[in-house]
């Protein structure tokens, strides 16, 4: 009798925190997260490694802030953040601490094609991209 209170209340419990991923893509509550691939920028006269690396940046657009969310993998220091719109040619720079692992860089160039770029204080650059 035992087991199955448990076994009853563990499917309970299951239904109730994946009760978000059973709802219709029409709710109200759909994710406005995109996420959004960065890949390293390699020089022409570098030779590419032949082992992947890892890239200490990740980052999601959010369509309910109209922002871009970052997080860093460590303390990479200040860095260099430039966005720019490709279709309205809307284009916006600036520094960011990374000592906290986080960030928010607002996106106010409406809609349209982006790229955002990442240059780490020892020169290696990051890109990635998004549309909004």
């Amino acid at each position: 009798m035992l087991k199955l209170k448990y076994l009853i209340l563990s499917i309970l419990l299951s239904l109730f925190f994946f009760e978000g991923y059973a709802k219709p893509a029409t709710s109200p509550q759909m994710v406005t997260d995109t996420i959004i691939i960065i890949d390293p920028i390699y020089e022409p006269d570098i030779p590419i490694p032949r082992t992947s690396s890892i890239v200490p940046i990740s980052a999601t657009y959010n369509s309910m802030m109209s922002s871009v969310i970052l997080y860093f993998s460590s303390n990479l220091g200040e860095i260099e953040v430039e966005v720019l719109n490709t279709f309205t040619g809307y284009y916006d720079s600036g520094f960011i601490n990374t000592q906290f692992l986080s960030a928010i860089v607002p996106v106010a160039g409406g809609p349209g094609h982006y790229i955002i770029t990442f240059t780490l204080p020892s020169g290696q650059q990051y890109q990635g991209e998004f549309d909004v």
